[in-house]
């Protein structure tokens, strides 16, 4: 019996101190495992991306000089103001221009001068050549007599045919109408003043029967009737008034004593006539019996006048003067500008070195423009990532100075080549903002998410979790209490997650996110 209970109570040991050991064991991993973090294997949406440094600036800035010394007259513009490109942002007091300035303002008058009267030359030219041409056509008609007096019998013919319609002008306008002809312009207007108050009467008529009560209409009338014949009595009506009005003013017209101004245009034209028409005559008859040697002669000698005056100005000016002229022009206009500062485009400007009165030297800085229409990231890009972007591709950006906002823009430039620190290559790229505002200003920095791919509904892992082991990437997943690595083949990632694209991982394993390094 002894022996039967001791058996028992050394297998009552036996059990519990495996019971012990088993949950000193279960503890220990219990704590181990307390250690990891963890995350399911999901499948979402992925976005490929990788971070840059950027830096913000104006679309164009300009930084401008003066180019004068002197004293400051007026400053035409404020920080802040947006100005146009060619505006006068400031200028310089006339009396305190340097002598160079003063000069070139006298040499610029010279200057106009001299090229006014080197064109004027040209026009010279083309006058005595003209001259040359008309002397010549003027000697060669003299020594043709047939040609000569067939043109001077038609000069005379023209004269006496603009004499007679001059006189016949002259004998309407200052005529008096006939009692004849006003008695018949009476008689006119009188029946067209019966013919237009019968087709008042008319109209008067029925535009009574229209207007009366329609249960005292006959049978036969309808209102519809008479207003077809109102309509039709409006029209004659207003043809009737027009007829009379014209014949009216033709009566008034005809009872009015003629126009002392037009009779005496009409006198002046046929004295014109006259002597235009004797003068005809005359020429006609000095050349009846061919041209006189003397009218040859003089003929001759004005065409060798013209021919010598050519002959001195056909050359024309030296063209190396026109040049030398032009150039002392554009000298002069360049240095006269000085005198004030333009815009060289429109912006914003944002900065002003000077006041009124300031004394400045010729190069100082006066003002900071800036074209703030598009605001622009200037990006330094790694060698390891250039060839991931290209011009269009869309951008997310963040400022140091602006938190829990982000910003969007799209590559505009892509360099093609890159600058190299401490060993490294970097590429400065250019993105434009889409969506700026007035938080943000030109030097502020922050950070250039570039997005390469996307895909979606992918197995995805954190990226934190990813090992090397073997020569393979491997992720490790708690199961049933043990790490069991797995080897994952990945597509695209960014800094957050990795896409699987073939392994044994199945949505809801539990990823460790910190393995041992055992």
């Amino acid at each position: 019996m002894f022996k039967r209970v001791a058996l028992i109570g050394l297998a009552i040991l036996i059990l519990v101190s495996g019971w012990l050991i088993y949950q000193q064991v279960q503890n220990n991993r219990a704590a181990a495992m307390g250690d990891y973090e963890i995350e399911a294997v999901q499948r979402a949406d992925i976005i490929a991306t990788f971070d840059a440094d950027g830096v913000l600036r104006s679309n164009q800035t300009a930084e401008l000089n003066w180019q004068a010394s002197g004293t400051v007259d007026r400053i035409d513009t404020a920080v802040g103001e947006l100005v146009s490109k060619g505006q006068v942002l400031a200028s310089l007091e006339d009396t305190s221009l340097p002598q160079s300035i003063l000069l070139a303002q006298a040499d610029l008058v010279n200057a106009q001068r001299d090229l006014d009267e080197l064109h004027e030359s040209q026009t010279q030219r083309a006058e005595a050549l003209k001259a040359v041409e008309l002397a010549e056509q003027a000697l060669e008609d003299a020594q043709n007599p047939e040609l000569t007096q067939a043109n001077a019998l038609a000069v005379v013919s023209q004269a006496q045919k603009d004499l007679e319609e001059a006189e016949r002008s002259y004998s309407i306008v200052s005529r008096s109408a006939s009692n004849d002809a006003i008695e018949q312009a009476y008689a006119n207007m009188l029946m067209a003043k019966r013919v237009y108050d019968e087709t008042q009467r008319q109209y008067n008529k029925i535009e009574n029967k229209y207007n009366r009560n329609p249960n005292l209409y006959q049978f036969w009338e309808s209102k519809k009737l008479y207003r077809r014949i109102l309509e039709s009595l409006e029209q004659k009506l207003l043809r009737d008034r027009l007829a009379y009005e014209r014949s009216q003013e033709r009566y008034e017209k005809l009872l009015e004593p003629p126009d002392s101004g037009d009779v005496a245009l009409a006198e002046a034209a046929v004295a014109l006539g006259k002597a235009l028409l004797a003068q005809a005559e005359q020429d006609l008859e000095r050349i009846q019996d061919g041209p006189r040697a003397v009218d040859i002669a003089v003929l001759e000698a004005r065409l060798e006048d013209t021919r010598r005056e050519w002959e001195q100005i056909k050359n024309g000016p030296d063209q190396n003067d026109i040049i030398a002229a032009e150039a002392r022009i554009t000298a002069a206009e360049a240095a006269l500008k000085a005198v004030t500062i333009t815009a060289p485009f429109s912006g914003i400007i944002t900065d002003i070195k000077n006041k009124p009165g300031d004394i400045v030297n010729a190069g100082e800085l006066a003002f900071r423009l800036d074209d703030q229409s598009h605001m622009m990231v200037d990006a330094q890009v790694s060698e390891i990532d250039i060839n991931k972007i290209q011009p269009g591709q869309e951008t997310h950006m963040t400022f140091d100075s602006v938190r829990d906002k982000e910003y969007h823009g799209q590559v505009v430039e892509v360099p093609l080549y890159g600058t190299e620190t401490d060993g490294v290559a970097s590429f400065k790229t250019v993105i434009e903002l889409i969506d700026g505002d007035g938080n943000i200003r030109p030097g502020m920095s922050g950070m250039v998410t570039f997005v390469t791919d996307s895909v979606g509904d992918a197995l995805v892992v954190p990226t934190q979790a990813l090992r090397f082991e073997g020569g393979q990437r491997v992720v490790y997943i708690l199961k049933d209490g043990d790490l069991i690595p797995v080897e994952v083949t990945l597509g695209i990632s960014n800094s957050s997650y990795a896409q699987v694209t073939a392994s044994a991982l199945a949505v809801g394993d539990l990823i460790v996110l910190n393995p041992p390094g055992d």
